[in-house]
């Protein structure tokens, strides 16, 4: 009969217990190891208290902490004086927040044992939590001094410093524990925190990536990042984390200032004022609390208090350049400021910096031949879903390589599609967030930059203290911000004749220098929706709107448009922005509107939402009200896509006539208003003309389109004309005047793009988006194309007329015996040494699927939905189902049938390939081709997989 378990070592006594379970810890067999422990604390005397020493630490490092308080009395009552015990004793207690038998069991310890440095540290941490700082401070030092290499003392000797405001002390602290211990990841969390409350944000994101080296699974590291990184799918477990430890620690300054920036990243900005203010009584001059709360403020339009927020950042930190780009960019949002002023407040950047770190050490050892492709390095931290990236995108594509090569200098956090194009067309990519400012000038030098273009101006992750050191022999600044950089070491300012008219009188550091039409190159996204007719004529009433930052929405901006709003009967105020998802923000800008005296319910607030959404959005809004001084860049060119006029007041700076360029391009300078009283009549004019609006709700896009607004390779080319003036100017010794760059026409081939359907012209192959006129055919008049016509009949179009023709799954819509006359009139208009890029399905891979009894199986999945063989062979069944007949398919090919008919219809020289999709590729010309070219076409006009 059983008597019960039976004992795996049942002759041993306590002290073998004790050594039993070291030798199986060594071992790593921990849950053995702790059986020993706990059979080991069962007798006395010493090793019966070192064994419930050691039980106690395994069950707190579980967080069982009442059964460590267990284990911890136990091994007292083996042996009451045995210091290590009651210094454990302290730490359970005060991990079960009993606080007062915390101190007591740490006091213990060490009248037992006065040389006992971790009883030392752990009371000074319960001097920390408890906020008595100068006292805690005294008993880490205490510990360190009887232990130095005390990692814990060490630790929390950086947290005491920096309670204390002693931020370089802190810093310090930090790096000389990390000497001692260099793979700890918490000293690198710990020197991450100083870091980042002293406002040294890129230090900081080094510093906790450093601890995830050390420790790829560290919490604090990996929330710390997802703040200072932008990654808001880990803000709410960011703000648990700190709201747990604060709970369990207490209100540390420290633990209070990052809960106030995850607050604030997560946009929840009255929560984070609070917090920030909870810090700022406690530490007046903590950097990090004052730079949120200055973020806060001008989220709420209070810009003149967020400059002195910062302005009291500097007393702590005077040589923090962040701090006054922060200051110049929210000198750029008042309303009763001199050009003079703004301008100074850049200027103080530049006095500041320019002189402290300016370097003339650079050689430049480039080639100086006038006309060699040109290296142009372009600097940003904004190359992904950002207005810089969307301006950029369809540049980059259009750069000639053969003038010049691309450097991208990115300071970006993520990547998205915008990053990934902006990238596939750069000769070279650089990570370069990390890189401190002397290390991104050397690579910038090394990498023989002959015209450096900074896209960031004063907004977040500029790298302007780079080009102070002038690590090109041209530097010049572009699109990424709307004022002059103030800094002298920045040749140019690249804009355009109606943003910097002659006679206003704008002030710049830099020179001006003027593309003939517009500093912005607009690229519509292709999920862009259609223009939807004028709202009012739905629902009745006018819908005015803005789509900007509430930043802008500065006091006379809102009694400017509730002026508008009491002058439109019924009318009603649309406003949406990324903060307006916060219930605070919204309440506030509500009651701003209220307390200036909007009556009714009239104001509509919304929140973020993904881009193709808030472009639909427009949909709702019949005018676009632009705020002032500090208009809309990329909203503007949004809304005017939309089919939305924008009414607009132009004044005097950049950032005031950024909607006056956009409009003057397209031709509406009747939407342009030079003082406050025309812009306010402008705007109720306008609503009172219901048939004019919705006249120019069907114009606005297709004057965009054709205007140089919507015209890549035109602007590109003006670019590079301008970029190459500015290098011969440098060879010269000379640097140019404030001029406009005379713009030349661009030698553009022609693509006939057969069935061109709504999409627009990123439908084509790579080959043909740049420096290609495309001409739209379509039998479709619905879908605007430039040629309305049948590939059976394109007398419109001239023969020998096109370079090039493309005809993407059509030829399938014929009958088999309209095949031949489609396929001659494709040459026919082609010139004699044009091609023809034609794809249509692949019967003998559908076939395939079809015998394999897969006829109604998804074969792949396409932009419209699953594709089945049966939608292949017949046409796209539910395109049919809504009525669109010429999508039916009338016949097919193999790849053997598919070149025979090309040749039969006089293509000499024909290329058929399988593509990715149950599709044929095919490449035609007229006559002989050589096997250099054919290989150049297939490489730019067929899918990338074929060239693998």
């Amino acid at each position: 009969m059983m008597k019960g378990p039976i004992s795996v070592f049942p002759c041993f006594g306590g002290g073998l217990w004790f050594y039993m379970g070291r030798w199986l810890e060594r071992k790593g067999l921990t849950t053995l190891a702790e059986s020993c422990y706990r059979s080991g604390a069962s007798g006395t005397g010493r090793t019966a208290a070192e064994a419930g020493f050691q039980l106690s630490q395994r069950l707190m490092a579980r967080d069982l902490n009442q059964e460590a308080v267990d284990a911890c009395q136990e091994a007292l009552r083996a042996d009451p004086a045995y210091a290590k015990a009651w210094c454990a004793l302290g730490a359970a207690q005060r991990h079960l927040a009993r606080m007062d038998a915390s101190r007591e069991a740490y006091e213990k310890a060490i009248e037992l044992d006065p040389d006992y440095a971790q009883a030392w540290s752990n009371l000074g941490e319960w001097w920390l939590v408890k906020g008595e700082v100068r006292t805690a401070l005294e008993k880490i030092e205490r510990a360190l001094k009887i232990e130095p290499r005390l990692l814990q003392a060490l630790n929390n000797r950086v947290a005491a410093l920096y309670e204390l405001a002693k931020f370089k002390d802190a810093e310090a602290a930090a790096r000389e524990a990390i000497a001692l211990h260099p793979n700890e990841a918490a000293l690198h969390v710990n020197l991450g925190n100083v870091l980042l409350h002293s406002g040294k944000a890129r230090p900081a994101v080094k510093a906790f990536r450093k601890a995830l080296e050390c420790d790829p699974s560290c919490p604090e590291a990996h929330l710390a990042l997802s703040t200072l990184l932008g990654e808001t799918r880990r803000l709410a477990e960011t703000l648990e984390y700190f709201e747990h430890e604060i709970a369990v620690k207490g209100e540390s300054v420290q633990r209070l200032a990052s809960l106030a920036l995850a607050q604030q990243a997560k946009g929840d900005l009255s929560v984070a004022e609070a917090t920030c203010l909870k810090v700022l009584r406690t530490q007046p001059n903590n950097i990090s609390a004052l730079i949120t709360l200055a973020g806060c403020l001008s989220v709420k339009g209070d810009h003149q208090g967020a400059i002195r927020l910062h302005e009291r950042a500097l007393v702590e930190n005077p040589n923090m350049p962040a701090i006054y780009s922060n200051i110049a960019f929210d000198a750029t949002y008042l309303p009763d400021i001199s050009a003079d002023d703004v301008f100074a407040y850049h200027r103080e950047w530049a006095d500041r910096f320019e002189k402290t770190n300016e370097k003339k050490s650079f050689n430049y050892v480039q080639s100086r031949e006038a006309d060699r492709p040109l290296r142009i390095g372009y600097v940003s931290g904004d190359f992904g879903r950002h207005p810089v990236g969307f301006l950029l995108r369809d540049v980059m594509r259009n750069h000639d390589r053969q003038q010049v090569e691309i450097y991208c200098y990115s300071m970006m956090r993520a990547s998205d599609d915008v990053t990934d194009a902006i990238r596939s067309n750069a000769a070279a990519w650089i990570d370069a967030l990390l890189m401190t400012d002397d290390e991104l000038a050397e690579q910038i030098h090394q990498d023989q930059i002959d015209i450096l273009v900074d896209l960031s101006g004063h907004t977040a992750y500029n790298r302007l203290p780079a080009f102070v050191r002038r690590p090109a022999p041209v530097q010049a600044t572009w699109i990424g911000y709307f004022h002059s950089t103030g800094l002298k070491n920045i040749d140019y300012f690249i804009t355009d004749p109606v943003t910097t008219p002659t006679n206003v009188g704008q002030l710049f550091s830099e020179t001006p220098v003027c593309l003939p039409h517009s500093r912005f190159c607009y690229s519509p996204p292709e999920y862009a929706p259609s223009v939807a007719p004028s709202p009012v004529l739905d629902v009745g009433y006018i819908t005015f709107g803005s789509f900007n930052r509430v930043e802008k929405l500065v006091d006379p901006v809102i009694s400017a448009w509730i002026r508008i709003l009491d002058a439109v009967p019924g009318s009603r105020l649309l406003l949406k922005a990324g903060v307006l998802e916060n219930e605070s923000v919204r309440d506030s800008l509500r009651r701003r509107f209220v307390e200036m005296g909007l009556k009714g319910d009239r104001l509509e607030l919304r929140g973020p939402s993904q881009h193709p959404e808030m472009l639909e959005q427009y949909g709702e809004v019949d005018i676009a009200l632009d705020p002032f001084p500090f208009n809309g860049g990329m909203t503007t060119l949004e809304a005017l896509w939309m089919g939305v006029p924008v009414v607009t007041l132009a004044g005097n700076s950049v950032v005031s006539r950024q909607s006056a360029s956009a409009l003057t391009n397209i031709g509406l300078t009747e939407l342009i208003f030079d003082d406050l009283a025309m812009y306010v009549e402008g705007a109720i004019s306008l609503a009172h003309n219901v048939e004019h609006l919705s006249g120019l709700r069907q114009q606005i896009r297709r004057r965009m389109a054709n205007s140089p607004l919507c015209q890549p390779e035109q602007f590109t080319h003006d670019l590079e004309t301008l970029y190459r003036r500015m290098w011969h100017a440098w060879l010269r010794g000379e640097k140019l005047g404030a001029e406009i760059v005379p713009g030349t026409p661009v030698a553009r081939k022609k693509v006939l793009h057969v069935g061109c359907g709504p999409a627009d012209k990123r439908s084509l192959p790579a080959h043909f988006q740049s420096r290609w006129q495309e001409i739209r055919l379509d039998i479709d008049p619905g879908v605007n194309p430039d040629v309305v016509a049948s590939m059976l009949d394109m007398a419109a179009v001239q023969s020998g007329s096109v370079d090039a023709v493309y005809s993407s799954h059509n030829i399938e819509h014929l009958y088999p015996h309209e095949v031949e006359v489609a396929l001659k009139e494709f040459r026919r208009v082609l010139k004699p040494d044009g091609l023809l890029v034609l794809t249509c399905p692949d019967l003998q891979s559908v076939c395939a699927l079809v015998a394999d009894d897969k006829l109604e199986e998804p074969a792949y999945i396409a932009p419209a939905g699953p594709i089945a063989p049966i939608d292949i062979l017949y046409g796209y069944r539910p395109a049919m189902a809504r009525g669109n007949l010429f999508m039916a398919h009338k016949t097919g090919f193999t790849a053997r049938s598919l070149e025979r008919a090309l040749r039969e219809s006089g293509f000499e020289t024909a290329v058929v390939e399988r593509g990715p999709s149950h599709d044929l590729w095919a490449l035609a010309y007229s006559g002989p081709v050589e096997a250099e070219r054919i290989e150049g076409d297939r490489k730019t006009c067929f899918p990338a997989s074929l060239n693998q």
